[in-house]
């Protein structure tokens, strides 16, 4: 099969939608979704089990068995680095209390209690050099998708004589049956007939499918 070979740059945009229990997009009235480019790096993080190893040996000191399993996905943690403190975003992944001045939300309350926030992350960076447009013209991207991730925590920050440093880690699990090719009517960013698979926690594909347009606060999932 042809495929199609890419070198990726930077990080344009980030999309986070509110998933439920399961994983799957919650969508009508409950639903939201904040685009944001307010964020300065992403780092996801594998996280491999080892494989078990099986060893016996002879009298004689050596191997009778000497074999190792194979290793296994066990989740990703994705560390966020944020340079805009948009509060709908900080709700979204850690379900923590918004503050608002009745039409506005201003910033966040963070308390007790378990953090069972869930969301899907999707981030997009532009394809470099010759192949940075398709045959016909269009700028391609890629795009990658996180279906499942929660688990967010706040990571220790400082106020000091320099921009305020605030990031946050996530852990992703599986995809929801109902993720499919991504929330809402936007997109798709996966080729068509493709879905993420519910023993899959992310993915890559090459599209020309311009990402969202960054703004600032959620809106409802469309």
């Amino acid at each position: 099969m042809a495929a199609r070979c890419v070198s990726p740059i930077k990080g344009t945009v980030m999309r986070l939608v509110k998933v439920d229990s399961c994983g799957n997009p919650v969508t009508g009235a409950e639903s939201a979704e904040v685009v944001t480019d307010g964020f300065i790096q992403i780092n996801p993080s594998p996280q491999y089990e080892e494989g078990e190893v099986q060893q016996v040996r002879k009298a004689s000191g050596a191997f009778c068995v000497n074999e190792k399993d194979e290793p296994e996905l066990a989740r990703v943690v994705l560390g966020i680095n944020w340079c805009v403190l948009d509060p709908d975003a900080i709700i979204i992944i850690t379900g923590e209390r918004l503050l608002s001045d009745a039409t506005t939300g201003v910033g966040v309350a963070f308390g007790e209690g378990l953090i069972t926030a869930r969301f899907s992350l999707e981030v997009w960076q532009k394809v470099a050099g010759r192949a940075a447009c398709d045959a016909g013209g269009n700028q391609q991207y890629v795009y990658w998708p996180f279906p499942n991730v929660g688990n967010t925590i706040v990571n220790d920050f400082s106020f000091e004589n320099a921009p305020l440093q605030f990031s946050t880690t996530s852990e992703t699990e599986a995809a929801g049956p109902l993720w499919g090719n991504g929330p809402g009517s936007a997109g798709p960013w996966l080729p068509s007939g493709e879905t993420i698979q519910t023993d899959e926690h992310f993915a890559y594909s090459v599209t020309t499918t311009a990402p969202p347009t960054p703004t600032c606060g959620a809106v409802l999932l469309t």
